[in-house]
């Protein structure tokens, strides 16, 4: 057993990589039972990095938890490493894993922060976020959250909660405490599109909480869901539906949701759960998803087969536009699917497309569709017939018969053998498609004339060949153990058909479709085969079954021995593939590897056997490193050798590593290589320790730009990356900044916050010269990486810096949120008001309030409200103005005094650049659910003033000016602007009702009453709402004439059969009814909307129909006219 250093390196130098760490683990285990591995453990460390991991592994499996308490904040990662499993399971003092924050640079803060959150130091980490908020700011202290007690999160989130960036961890451990906040937040985000915003980017959080709480995150939803889920929080229903399955489909189904074009269908686990809950609402949330073909099958797969009729019933008696149990034909039991079809087929009346009907009787009995789909498949259009050929093999597979399979196999013997491949491929990938067990011998003789004509085909495709290739294998499979020999034999034949026309045998991947323990009945079938290949040499058919067995094939010992055999007695291209393939076994790779290296010597250049090379039979790599390269049957005498994967350079001892980098520094330098490559290879070494940084430093100055770029690219990849900031900084002020300043960016992670401010100090105030994008990328260095006093300073002389670019002082503005806790950059933000230069106001106001902490917010908006006038001003251009004056609106809940500012900009005549976007911004005010005067458009609030007072306006010179020179009607436009709320979502009815009322005594504004009254009606869901919200929107048509009562007639949006409510229809009839007989021209207009808007939701009854009529014969001609425009059935 070695004691010494010397000994122990000895000992370990002819090892393989998992040799030489269980001999170290032993050593150090056996002198730690003597109390001796201390002086082993000192002279290790005192060498070089592959010496002090060593040290470091053995200290961790010798116990000595001082030896790496002390090394927690090593720079070595792996040294570091050991030191933090330690502090994991050795009884490792807090106040080392205080101390190692000392100076600590940012990923080293990011690792403790980790270690502390995987748990057993909750008061650490408590202590730990007072420290860290006090000398890092919220960020460091927010990220130890995770690791602390139930109700100190919940006394700290609130303040914390804008710095938090790992959201699911935290409600992973503290749910309840999350949850608190979210409400809290989406509370405070008054604008539909930023709540949307929040679920996106907490989605992954909110399917965790889905299963820790589903009950609250059901409520969350319900309060302030978004328009559509987000992916993953789609895929996490599953919990909410055990927890309550009708709270779930009442917010899927509810009118106030906004769906989305493409909305994903839940995953089928979800809708199992929703099925076996047997909701009263099931059939409404069928009836709503109707329109959602995909949504409503999943649905209706879910349930079970007996089910699916009554249910399907249910959601036609409802009252739906369409066929429903057409979409789902496939799920229906064989009656009632053939009932449905013969029921279509009566009304088919040649006026569709002829493939709809065809796919419809497919569903049906073959020998009712057997005419039309020979019919069909005898088409003269190439596409027709092979769009029919999967019809009528689909409709033969339903049947389920092998004599309607025969018929089918004979016609295509009859009809296929001079098609065009399309056709051929279309019909025999729906053959593939059947089950496999419809198929009998009788079908073999049918079944070798396909193959064979799709074999001899000049024109046959790769995709003809893959379906029949499929057909057989599946036939292959299904009948490997049963009496349907004939069957077997044709599969073979037929694969060692397309062997022969491709020259590789392609079996697909059989491991995932033959049953457990079938490939040894494989093995068995194709013994004969493989032995006769195997006879001539050829292993072809040996190592395409050894492929498509996969994992399997570790398991069939006579498959492994052939494999062996292979290599022996194959070709080149044999011997690669049998490599790969007899090395796929983990438990004797290591042995195999050396039997290949010393039948070959030059395989070590395979990549199968290089792989095993670099990553465990260490030992064997020197073949491949030595000075004489292993020339043989796969290295050729002068050809340049490939070098082992570098990313596994760690297993390797330090003269292997040498070795390597010293050959990839001759490839770089090799000027008839393509740059890229030399590149790469530069980037691939850089992790080496010690020699890969060196390689890259000595190119950082070559004449080959790629070259230098991608040497100074790698440099933070090194083992160091601290050392290689000051090389890279160098570059900031030359071509090469490009690169070097962002590979900088790295580099600053792994340095000492002391000597980062020092780095950076003399970039950011420009006493070193430097390109603008440095010093803005330095800028965003300081702010992440340094502490906050510290770059405040720095921030706050860079934006003074005698040059004041204003691309760098907008990044300092930009990067001063995290930062505000300090009183400089308080200070420095009323700087920022006062500036004059278009980027600062634009940085300004890019930051919402949620990047914020709580107490921060008002003293920002306060910066805001100060530069709205300057902001406004140097806006150009349509989105700018809109973006600037909608960012500012998000800030008015901390500064209400904004609002009146934009509605000034609104009220004020004399400005026409800005007021429309301020419109913009004032109506998104008042439809957010900030509370008023904010929100709304009740009477205080500020868009009641502003509409008010553009109406006063509207009667005076200034803001009723009548076709003036460059002037007309200023106040009116400004209001019809205002008042339009068509296009906007989420708009209460409440604020509509104020709008409409406040509109109500201007005549020339009932045109936009008319239409704001008609969304009223659009948004009404209880039918007694709804009668009285048509008997108003109707009274408001007869003051806005006939024009007005046609346009918004035709906008009402009045049913949609998939979210009704049950007496909606019904409601609906009344209205339209009393209207078509009251006679006036523009009730008679607004019947014709509602039949309009209802009767084809509802497959037009005869109730509807009958109003159709009536309107036709109305008194008013125009109502005639609109009534004879809408027609019931389509020519």
């Amino acid at each position: 057993m070695p004691t010494t250093a010397e000994q122990l390196l000895s000992a370990l130098e002819p090892l393989p990589f998992p040799a030489r760490l269980t001999l170290t683990a032993r050593t150090a285990r056996s002198l730690a039972d003597d109390g001796t591995l201390a002086p082993l453990l000192t002279e290790l460390d005192g060498r070089g990095p592959y010496e002090r991991r060593l040290a470091a592994l053995a200290a961790l499996v010798g116990r000595d938890a001082g030896f790496l308490a002390e090394r927690l904040a090593d720079p070595d990662p792996v040294v570091a490493g050991y030191a933090r499993r330690a502090a994991r399971d050795l009884p490792v003092p807090d106040r080392a894993v205080e101390a190692a924050y000392d100076d600590a640079p940012a990923v080293l803060r990011q690792r403790l922060a980790r270690l502390l959150a995987s748990g057993g130091r909750g008061a650490l980490a408590e202590r730990l976020v007072a420290r860290l908020r006090a000398e890092w700011g919220d960020a460091e202290a927010a990220r130890l959250l995770p690791a602390c007690s139930t109700p100190f999160v919940a006394r700290e989130l609130p303040g914390l909660a804008h710095a938090v960036d790992g959201w699911t961890r935290l409600a992973c451990r503290h749910p309840d405490a999350v949850l608190d906040h979210a409400e809290k937040t989406l509370a405070d985000r008054a604008d539909g599109q930023r709540r949307d915003a929040w679920w996106r980017l907490h989605a992954t959080t909110a399917a965790a909480l889905a299963r820790l709480r589903p009950e609250r995150l059901l409520t969350l939803l319900e309060r302030h869901g978004p328009y559509s889920l987000p992916p993953a929080l789609n895929n996490a229903l599953g919990p909410l539906v055990t927890a309550d399955a009708e709270r779930v489909i009442r917010w899927i189904t509810s009118p106030d949701r906004q769906e989305q074009r493409h909305e994903p269908v839940p995953p089928p686990g979800v809708l199992h759960r929703l099925v076996r809950a047997e909701p009263a609402s099931l059939t409404a949330l069928g009836r709503h998803w109707l329109n959602r073909g995909g949504h409503f099958t999943a649905l209706v797969k879910a349930m079970a087969p007996g089910r699916r009729p009554a249910f399907v019933d249910a959601v036609i008696g409802g009252g739906t536009m369409g066929e429903p149990a057409l979409l789902v034909l496939d799920l229906l039991p064989r009656e009632r699917r053939w009932a449905e079809v013969r029921r279509a087929a009566a009304e088919f009346d040649g006026t569709d497309y002829w493939w709809d009907d065809l796919d419809t009787l497919a569903h049906g009995p073959i020998e009712e569709a057997r005419s039309e789909l020979l019919a069909a498949i005898g088409r003269s259009d190439a596409d027709d017939r092979a769009a029919a050929w999967p019809l009528f093999v689909a409709c033969a597979a339903r049947d389920g018969s092998r004599e309607a399979v025969g018929d089918v196999l004979t016609t295509a013997g009859r009809r296929l053998r001079n098609d065009r491949d399309p056709v051929r491929a279309a019909a025999l990938g729906a053959l593939a498609q059947a089950h496999p067990r419809l198929f009998g011998s009788g079908h073999a003789p049918l079944l070798d004339r396909i193959a064979a004509d799709a074999l001899e085909a000049r024109d046959s495709s790769a995709g003809t060949l893959a379906a029949l290739r499929t057909l057989a294998v599946r036939l292959f499979v299904e009948h490997a153990t049963d009496d349907e020999t004939a069957l077997r034999h044709w599969a073979l034949r037929t694969l060692e058909g397309i062997t022969s026309r491709v020259g590789v045998p392609d079996f697909g991947p059989l491991h995932r479709v033959l049953r457990r323990g079938q490939e040894h009945q494989v093995l068995e079938a194709l013994r004969p085969w493989l032995d006769a290949g195997a006879g001539r040499a050829d292993f072809r058919l040996l190592l395409g079954l050894a492929a498509a067995l996969g994992p399997r094939a570790r398991r069939l010992p006579e498959l492994q021995d052939r494999l062996a055999t292979a290599l022996e007695r194959g070709d080149d291209e044999t011997f690669r593939t049998a490599a790969e393939l007899w090395l796929a076994a983990p438990a004797t790779r290591d042995e195999r590897v050396a039997r290949i290296v010393a039948l070959e010597p030059s395989s070590v250049v395979l990549p199968a056997v290089r792989r095993v090379l670099t990553r465990r039979r260490t030992d064997l790599l020197d073949t491949l490193l030595d000075e004489t390269p292993p020339y043989g049957r796969f290295l050729v005498d002068g050809a340049r050798r490939p070098l082992p994967d570098l990313g596994d350079s760690d297993r390797w001892l330090p003269r292997q590593q040498r070795a390597t980098v010293r050959l990839a520094g001759q490839t770089v330098a090799d000027d008839s290589l393509p740059l890229d490559e030399r590149a790469a290879l530069i980037r691939a070494a850089a992790p080496v320790p010690e020699f890969g940084r060196a390689l890259a430093l000595a190119h950082t100055d070559d004449a080959e730009v790629v070259v230098a770029e991608a040497a100074l690219g790698a440099l933070p990849w090194t083992d160091r990356p601290h050392e290689t900031l000051p090389a890279l900084l160098e570059h900031a002020g030359g071509d090469r900044a490009r690169v070097a300043v962002y590979a900088a960016a790295r580099a600053a992670r792994f340095t000492a916050p002391s000597e980062l401010a020092l780095a950076l100090g003399a970039l950011l105030t420009g006493e070193r010269p430097a390109k603008v994008t440095s010093r803005k990328e330095a800028v965003r260095l300081a702010a992440r990486f340094l502490p906050p006093r510290r770059a405040v300073a720095l921030l706050a002389r860079t934006f003074r810096a005698p040059d004041r670019h204003p691309d760098v002082r907008a990044a300092v503005v930009r990067a001063l949120p995290p930062l505000l806790g300090e009183p400089e950059a308080r200070h420095l933000l009323e700087d920022v008001a006062r500036d004059d230069a278009r980027p600062v106001h634009d940085a300004l106001l890019a930051v919402t309030p949620w990047e914020l902490a709580e107490t921060h917010r008002r003293a920002y908006a306060a910066v805001v409200l100060a530069a709205y006038d300057t902001s406004l001003a140097l806006t150009e251009g349509f989105g700018s103005a809109y973006a600037l004056l909608r960012a500012m609106g998000v800030w008015c809940r901390y500064a209400p005094e904004l609002a009146d500012r934009i509605s000034g900009t609104v009220r004020d005549l004399g400005d026409r650049r800005h007021w429309q976007f301020a419109g913009w911004a004032l109506r998104d005010l008042a439809v957010s659910e900030l509370p008023h005067p904010l929100g709304g458009a009740a009477p205080g609030s500020v868009f009641h003033g502003t509409v008010a007072e553009l109406l006063a306006a509207m009667h005076t010179p200034e803001g009723g000016c009548d076709a003036l020179e460059g002037r007309d009607l200023p106040a009116l436009q400004r209001l019809r602007a205002l008042t339009s709320f068509g296009y906007v979502d989420r708009v209460r009815p409440e604020l509509l009702e104020a709008v409409a009322e406040q509109l109500a005594p201007e005549p020339l504004l009932a045109a936009e009453r008319a239409h704001v009254l008609g969304q009223l009606v659009d948004r009404a869901v209880e039918p007694t709402a709804l009668l009285e919200r048509l008997r108003a929107f109707a009274d408001a048509l007869e003051d806005g004439g006939v024009t007005v009562a046609v346009h918004a007639s035709d906008r009402l949006r009045t049913f949609s059969a998939y979210r009704a409510h049950p007496r909606r229809a019904e409601a609906l009839l009344t209205a339209a009814d009393r209207f078509a007989h009251d006679g006036g021209t523009a009730t008679g207009l607004l019947a014709v909307g509602l039949v309009k808007g209802t009767g084809p939701a509802l497959g037009w009854p005869e109730e509807w129909r009958s109003l159709v009529r009536l309107l036709r014969g109305h008194a008013n001609a125009d109502v005639r006219h609109e009534a004879y425009w809408t027609t019931t059935e389509n020519e």
